[in-house]
Order: structure tokens, then sequence, then C-alpha cells
């Protein structure tokens, strides 16, 4: 029986696409060790306001940090972000059927003032893919002494954890060399997911949202 792994950033609240490419693998590997993307998904994503689609963003420390690695990225505390935060959700979510159950949880998450990013984003994806049912175990990229880059990066990784089978995303087909991976003896697996529509507030629906807006209106347990 093969081993799938899926490796990807450890993002910010992130859509539906990649929980489901985790609960879809064995084990995920965290890529932790690569460098941060200033414009990217790293520290922020998208909710569905009464305005229309807004972002989430966690303000973090980037001066003279250009090349910092995801895990070395401080999270700034200079304005009073989580509260921002959490009273921009709680205006816009409060009528959504699991606002209760859900928005103490996250207010949680939010106070405890982590230092790194990282630490912020492992806890509130641990917290949204439990909720979802999701118990494939994570583990860091930092813990294993890979230092190529590229395809064969993620060719040392899967292999570093016994792994024989890549599940990855359509947006890594502009780059990952999937050749390569057969002669290494893995075999790629293309993730084949479509948003499927749920009810949302608002007004129409909206796909590619953060994975916050699916449990603040999806049945629990479903």
């Amino acid at each position: 029986m093969g081993k799938i792994v899926t490796i990807h950033q450890p993002d910010f609240l992130p859509w539906r696409g990649f929980f489901d490419r985790w609960g879809k693998s064995d084990l995920y590997i965290v890529l932790d060790d690569v460098q941060f993307l200033r414009r990217g998904w790293h520290h922020r994503d998208k909710i569905k306001t009464k305005d229309g689609v807004k972002w989430l963003t966690v303000p973090v420390k980037k001066k003279g940090k250009y090349d910092q690695l995801i895990l070395e990225v401080e999270i700034d505390y200079s304005t009073d972000w989580q509260a921002k935060h959490l009273k921009t959700i709680e205006v816009n979510y409060k009528k959504a059927p699991n606002f209760e159950y859900y928005f103490d949880k996250l207010k949680s998450i939010y106070v405890k003032k982590h230092d790194l990013l990282i630490d912020l984003n492992m806890d509130l994806l641990i917290f949204v893919a439990e909720e979802l049912g999701i118990d494939t175990p994570a583990v860091f990229a930092s813990s294993y002494n890979v230092n190529s880059n590229s395809t064969e990066r993620l060719i040392e990784l899967v292999k570093a954890v016994g792994g024989n089978e890549y599940l990855t995303g359509t947006g890594s087909k502009g780059y990952l060399n999937e050749k390569l991976f057969q002669r290494k003896g893995i075999r790629v697996v293309w993730q084949n997911y479509e948003e499927t529509f749920y009810k949302q507030l608002h007004e129409d629906f909206v796909p590619h949202l953060s994975g916050l807006d699916y449990l603040m209106m999806k049945c629990k347990n479903d």
C-alpha cells in the first residue's frame, strides 16, 4: 500500500481545497523553511462580508527581513490587530449557524499572542482540520536535512518520510517536474477538487474563501 504525502506552506486560514488535500494524505509536510512571501497567503486570506470579499491580514515584521524564512517571521503587535480581526469576524458572521460554537474557539487561539506567525498558523490549521475530521499527522520540513530546491527538494522530503505518492494541487503544474518524480519511484497524484456550493451569508456564493467561512456556515460533522 502506498504512503501518500502532501507538502505545503503553513498558510493563514486557507481555503477548503487545502484541507481536502490534507485529509486525503497519510502525512502533511509543513514547508516551513522556505522564503516568506510578502504578498502571498502566508499571513492573509479572504472572508465574506456585507460589503464584499475582504482580507484578514496578520501584520508581520518585514523591515530588513526580505529573505526571511516562514519559520522566522515575527508577528507585529504595534496595533491591536487581533481585536480588529475578531470584531470583523463577529460583525460579518454573527448570523452564521455555527458562529456561537466556533467564535469562542477561534478567540482562544487569537488571545494567545503568538510571537511567530507559524505558531499562530499551525494552531489555526490544526483547529480547522480537527473540526473537519482530519486526523492526518503533520511534520515540519525543517526537521529534515534537505537543502535542495524546487522539484528535487520535494522528492527528497517525500523520500525522507517513506512516501511513494505525492499529492499536489494543479497550481504546481507550472514548475513541478513529474518525470523526475517518476524516475525516483514516486507517483505524482494531481488533486481533483472542485469547490462545491454551500449556503453563505451576504448574497451570492463566492468560492475560494478562507476555510473559516465554511466552518461558520456548514452543518457541524457533515
